[in-house]
């Protein structure tokens, strides 16, 4: 008589979520929001600490992530044009 066969467990994978908020390259605190304008084509990144904010002209097919990376790479080169809200005002916009 033989014993029965061992189940195996199913070993299930996590998908990594996106991330909606990101780190600000100025402050380094983790408060940039990115909100995408399809009709317009345009980006509005807000840091909610510094009050960082900037606008980006992008393609319609990208996302939030694609948006940071293209912030960061043009932030870090000198060429983003980037101005200092205060929090008072952010919120009023």
């Amino acid at each position: 008589m033989g014993r029965r066969r061992k189940k195996y467990k199913k070993i299930v994978k996590r998908v990594r979520k996106i991330p909606s908020i990101f780190q600000c390259p100025h402050c380094g605190r983790i408060s940039l929001t990115v909100e995408i304008n399809k009709e317009r084509t345009k980006a509005i990144i807000q840091c909610g600490s510094c009050g960082l904010q900037s606008e980006l002209e992008i393609a319609p097919i990208f996302q939030p992530v694609d948006v940071y990376g293209k912030f960061i790479d043009m932030y870090h080169s000198g060429v983003a044009e980037v101005k200092f809200v205060k929090s008072e005002e952010a919120e009023e916009t």
